[in-house]
């Protein structure tokens, strides 16, 4: 783009006449100037105002000067005007050393690195120097001051024609447009674009009416979407060839496509359907991230502004330590000059020294110049410049960033190891410094070189154990990027910083924090760090898959605290301050990489565990915690037959509609290796209060070495419904199977039937014993088999109490196994992919699984022969924590429908309940398990539904915590496990969470305890599913049902004509298959029998020319002798001699004669031989090819019953001539 510099002249051509007599030099113009680029005028006038060139009051310009050309895109020109915003205010004008001029020369110098000229820019200054100017200064200072009070100057914004004065929002948001696609070409390279987001293609027609009413929404959706997905435009009447391929018929038409797949298709203008299903489209396509549903104030906070280091050191004593030589150069007297006035007075007062390209050349000669430890002065007389948005705007447009790059190879290359200390420091806060201008952070970003520079600086940094300040400054520029990606993230999919770069980061700064133990400001900004570079990242990338492997959260979770700076005791109350500070970050930072993490133990300490350990310290304080004791209502059946028993409830308290999920704890039994190892029982319960303690464990058991690194000193102690001791057979309180079904099963069959939904599910980690509670040995049956045998045997019951009831069972069986749903009564076809189900949401059930197996069962051998089924379908595998270890969570459901008919009212009720009964795998560590190839992945896609789960579990427990709109945001698609689970969990059922633990496992234990005190706090909504029906209303839906038979036996009956008509024409068609055959069949006799007489004729050819040919040679071989001549005498000798001299010239033509006649019949003898040798060439090819059309259409498989037909044909004639040989 071209760039002017407009110039006009305010006292229209008086200065010119009467300068010389009033100011005593001579001035051409009192100079008002304005940049003028790619079709717009840009001045100041008390704000940055964009006009249309020449269209203000003022007129067209006095000249127009070029400038030259600039190549940077306008989203970066404007990012600049945002950041000149700041310093170029109505407040900040001041006629003489604040103007439109000094705008023109800092904005031109970001365009073309050169500034206006000189004789403009000191104009004010010298007319003010001059006596007349000093007189004159009050008054002009008066009017332009009273000018300040309407916005403007001069008045520009408010005459000119299409001027704009933008937000500083607005110059970073570009709005996007509907893309046009004339061809098919066209619109398959614009998907190809948006293959890994979302696209909608609009299909219209120039003459479609209702298309145009839907053009202005479309653009407006357009702009909405922005960069998350593109939404296109396709003509048909030009794109003949898109409308064919997508059988586009009609117009308006919408496709829209998700992830590069064609997702919904519709038409019609509908301006809520388009808006809606738009939305909906990017929403699937840029789902919320599971970052933003967590409370973290520090990481989310939209107002975090990057570590800048403003401090300005003494300039004079900083031009000494350069020395004579370096400090004498114009331009770094000129930079001071800008530092020390921009310092003193403000940046409205220091406009940008011209000679900036001078003092980056000088610069970068000093590295080389300079004495290592003196290179930190000119340094950081950079840093110092650099706190100006406007110095660093201009530097971040340097041709390859040449200054910076130079002065960071230099200190991690050349010096490295021995880099002064203060050169590191002051490079590092100079790096800082670099953030102050909107511009630089997506070019340290985006620009390689750059980036690994500052990359290799910080992790370099952060290994110098010896300067807790340099510690800080790399913290602090690790946090200015980290922040610089994570704003990215906030307004658009995808991250400037690429994974490579912040895998190095992140393992630079995890290892830098292990190590962190002089300096909680250190400290502070690793963690802020950390922070930001893992929150919102994509959870499937490399850098979480990173965080994931060296279990981050765990890292940060040990890190309790910082001890405190030596000799620090003058600074008590900032201490304080900077700890708390420390810890709410660290707080934040936890509960980010809980999301990431493999395991869900690195959950921190809840809110509802800190409320426990204070009603602990409440208790041991002499306060009483009074319990209401259990209520035992009975069972609200509908008929007494339909109870468990008669009496009472077991003491477990029943649950109302509107209950907590019921919690119950179990502990089991030492397994073999860890009776081997000589392991510790680290759990106590107390039968009577139903507290479960989980005590400190020894030094001895080497599964405990994470509890000893953390230093536990006190017994954790837990409250829940129910704690079933089943460790040792010898303990009078010891819980059997058939114990926890009496005291939870039995209670949830109740509900059953009496039409609520349940729900139960083992939670745990592997080897926990979660499968045997819920399925149990043959011997010992879990809580599955006893449900189902308690199930059919008051289902027997009830029938032969009464005859007005009837029962349906159902049962369904299913596993999600790597984030996929596997229906496990479908048999597995070896050597053959599984199939996986799809996951529906019905508005009335809540989600579904479509086309799942429902199998209708009538006795428990049924109920128990499918659960064996399924149970041999499912995934198991052995790990080394358990030899059976389960690596899917497995879903039993039992839908049951009850019809009770009233006799007296004649009435139908209807009951509809679902017991769900879920085996989840166990929560693991690939490091326990040594799990490598699919066993891993199988882990972490068990770990991450888990953590989804205990976040679930989390956002139902505190329901306080809130999104920005008020509402409580729940993740429950984050995982197919706790989608499907949406209802059971909080929801339409009544839940219980038996909580499986090891007995000697610390960490393990712990954190399922406190997933499980959290469960407690969960409320749900379970209704009655019933519905009753009276005579009237039956006798109508017996009349639908009626008439839709008959409506389906006209259907089938219409089927069968069809079929008989079906039949008729194939029989026709198959006579008339049979008449071709014939025809087909003479036909080929025909050809055949004139094949083999050609070939007999050719053969005969062949041999009489053989014989020919023959005879031939042998003439020539052997001619016939001629007799030699008697000898004669003298006379007659003499005679002979005349005659023959005679004859002589006769005899030579006869010879000659010969000698052609021959050469004609050896060349009519060739040409017969060829002839004859093609016709046996010949005849061979057609038996040749006879012969392969033969055997190709044997080897054939018959099309139809014409081939069929012809195959047999042949097969006889085959016989037939085999016969005759």
């Amino acid at each position: 783009m071209d760039v002017h510099l407009l110039v006009y002249d305010l006292s229209r051509g008086l200065a010119r006449q009467m300068s010389m007599g009033l100011l005593g030099f001579q001035l051409d113009a009192v100079y008002h100037t304005s940049i003028k680029f790619n079709g717009r005028e840009y001045v100041y006038d008390g704000q940055i105002v964009a006009i249309r060139p020449g269209s203000s009051h003022l007129g067209q310009p006095m000249q127009e000067l070029p400038l030259g050309k600039t190549e940077l895109p306008m989203d970066v020109i404007e990012e600049y005007l945002d950041s000149l915003r700041e310093i170029y205010t109505v407040e900040a004008y001041d006629l003489w050393r604040h103007n439109c001029n000094n705008f023109s020369n800092d904005f031109a110098m970001f365009l073309l690195g050169k500034g206006i000229p000189e004789h403009i820019t000191n104009m004010p200054q010298t007319v003010l120097d001059s006596p007349f100017g000093q007189m004159l200064m009050p008054a002009l200072s008066q009017q332009v001051n009273a000018s300040k009070q309407k916005g403007g100057i001069l008045g520009i914004q408010q005459t000119a024609t299409g001027s704009s004065v933008k937000k500083p929002s607005e110059f970073h948001h570009q709005q996007a447009k509907v893309q046009m696609a004339n061809n098919l070409t066209q619109l398959d390279q614009l998907l190809s674009k948006h293959q890994h987001s979302c696209a909608v293609v609009f299909f219209t027609s120039a003459t479609c009416p209702p298309c145009k009413t839907i053009y202005p929404l479309y653009d407006q959706l357009a702009a909405e979407v922005g960069d998350r997905g593109i939404l296109i435009k396709v003509d048909t009447s030009q794109a003949f060839d898109a409308a064919s391929k997508y059988s586009v018929n009609a117009t308006p038409t919408f496709i829209t496509f998700l992830k590069g797949q064609q997702e919904n298709r519709w038409s019609g203008a509908d301006p809520g359907a388009l808006q809606g299903n738009i939305q909906l489209l990017v929403q699937m396509a840029w789902p919320p991230h599971p970052h933003q549903s967590l409370n973290l104030p520090t990481l989310s906070n939209p107002h975090a502004k990057p570590v800048l280091y403003s401090k300005i050191p003494p300039i004079p004593k900083l031009l000494a330590k350069m020395g004579p030589e370096t400090s004498s150069h114009r331009a770094i007297k000129d930079i001071a000059h800008f530092i020390e006035t921009s310092a003193s007075e403000g940046p409205a007062e220091s406009p940008l020294p011209a000679n900036i390209p001078a003092f980056t050349s000088l610069v970068v000669s000093s590295l080389q110049t300079l004495p290592a430890d003196l290179v930190f002065t000119v340094i950081d007389l950079l840093r110092c410049a650099l706190i100006d948005p406007r110095f660093s705007g201009v530097l971040a447009e340097e041709s390859d960033h040449k200054t910076i790059v130079s002065i960071l190879n230099h200190v991690n290359v050349t010096l490295h190891s021995t880099c002064p200390y203060a050169l590191r420091l002051v490079t590092l806060q100079m790096a800082c410094n670099l953030f102050s201008s909107g511009l630089y952070p997506d070019q340290i970003l985006a620009y390689e070189p750059l980036r690994s520079a500052v990359t290799q600086l910080i992790s370099t940094s952060f290994l110098d154990d010896g300067h807790a300040n340099i510690r800080v400054a790399a913290s602090g520029l690790l946090y200015n990027i980290a922040l610089a990606n994570s704003v990215k993230r906030r307004e658009g999919p995808g991250d400037l910083l690429s994974e490579g770069d912040q895998v190095e980061l992140a393992a630079s700064v995890l290892e830098a924090i292990t190590q962190e133990e002089g300096s909680k400001e250190a400290l502070e900004g690793m963690l802020l760090g950390l922070g930001y570079l893992g929150y919102r990242m994509p959870l499937d990338g490399d850098l979480a898959e990173f965080l994931r492997t060296l279990e981050a959260g765990a890292t940060i979770k040990g890190k309790k605290s910082v001890k405190d700076c030596r000799g620090d005791t003058g600074r008590a109350k900032e201490g304080a301050l900077l700890e708390r500070r420390s810890r709410e970050v660290l707080a934040d930072v936890k509960e980010t990489l809980i999301g990431i993490s493999l395991d869900p133990r690195l959950m921190p300490d809840s809110a509802g565990y800190r409320e426990h350990v204070a009603a602990e310290r409440r208790g041991a304080g002499g306060g009483v915690i009074n319990m209401p004791s259990p209520q035992t209502p009975r069972s609200f059946a509908s008929t007494p037959s339909l109870r468990c028993r008669d009496g009472t409830v077991p003491a477990l308290a029943r649950m109302d509609p509107g209950g907590n999920v019921r919690v119950v704890v179990r502990v089991r039994g030492f397994l073999p290796r860890e009776i081997k190892r000589d392991a510790q029982c680290l759990i106590r319960m107390d039968p009577d209060s139903e507290r479960t303690t989980l005590m400190v464990p020894n030094n001895t058991d080497p599964a405990n070495a994470r509890a000893r690194a953390r230093k536990v000193v006190e017994d954790k102690s837990f409250e829940f419904d129910k704690s079933f001791w089943s460790h040792d057979p010898r303990d009078p309180h010891y819980a059997t199977q058939e114990d926890v079904y009496d005291s939870l099963g039995e209670e949830f069959l109740d509900h059953n039937f009496e039409g609520y939904h349940t729900c139960i599910f083992a939670y745990g980690q592997t080897g926990s014993g979660k499968s045997y509670t819920m399925m149990g040995t043959p011997d010992e049956p879990g809580l599955i088999p006893r449900t189902c045998e308690d199930l059919f045997q008051r289902i027997s019951e009830a029938e032969a109490e009464a005859d007005n009831v009837r029962y349906t069972v159902r049962v369904s069986y299913f596993e999600v196994y790597n984030e996929h749903v596997r229906d496990l009564l479908v048999p597995v076809v070896p050597n053959q992919a599984p199939y996986y189900l799809k996951i529906r949401e019905s508005p009335t059930e809540g989600p579904y699984v479509k086309d799942l197996t429902e199998v209708p069962v009538h006795n428990y051998e049924e109920i128990i022969r499918h659960m064996r089924t399924g149970d041999e379908n499912r995934t198991v595998a052995s790990t080394k924590m358990n030899d059976t270890s389960s690596r899917s969570h497995a879903v039993f459901t039992i839908m049951l429908k009850q019809i009770y008919h009233n006799l007296e009212t004649d009435e139908t009720t209807e009951r509809s309940s679902r017991i769900r009964l879920v085996d989840l795998a166990g929560s693991e560590r690939a490091k326990s398990t040594e799990a490598t190839g699919a066993r891993l992945r199988e882990g972490s896609n068990i770990n991450k539904s888990l953590t989804t789960l205990g976040r679930v579990i989390a956002a139902l427990a505190d329901p306080k915590k809130t999104n920005r709109g008020g509402t409580t945001v729940v993740p429950y698609r984050d995982s197919i496990l706790t989608w499907l689970l949406k209802d059971s969990l909080g929801g339409n059922s009544k839940t219980a969470m038996i909580a499986c633990i090891a007995p000697s496992d610390y960490e393990e234990t712990l954190s399922t305890l406190r997933y499980a005190d959290q469960a407690k706090r969960i409320r749900t909504r379970a209704v009655v599913n019933q519905d009753k029906m009276s005579t009237a209303e039956r006798d109508a839906r017996i009349a639908e049902m009626e008439e839709e038979i008959r409506a389906l036996q006209l259907v089938v009956n219409n089927s069968q004509n069809k079929e008989k008509t079906d039949a008729r024409k194939a029989e026709e068609k198959l006579e008339e298959y049979q008449v071709q055959v014939k025809k087909l069949q003479q036909m080929m006799e025909e050809r055949s029998m004139i094949a083999e007489a050609k070939m007999r004729s050719l053969q005969t050819q062949n041999e009489a020319l053989r014989l020919h040919l023959k005879l031939a040679v042998e003439s020539l071989r052997n001619p016939i002798a001629v007799p030699p001549p008697a000898v004669a005498d003298k006379d007659e000798k003499e005679d002979e001699d005349e005659d023959e001299a005679f004859y002589e010239g006769e005899e030579e033509e006869e010879e000659e004669e010969d000698n052609e006649e021959e050469d004609e019949a050896y060349r009519n003898m060739e040409e017969t031989l060829e002839f004859g040798m093609s016709l046996l060439r010949d005849a061979r090819e057609l038996k040749r090819k006879l012969a392969d059309d033969r055997e190709r259409f044997r080897e054939r498989e018959p099309r139809d019953d014409l081939d069929r037909e012809i195959r047999a044909i042949m097969d006889l004639k085959r016989k037939r001539y085999e016969g005759l040989g």
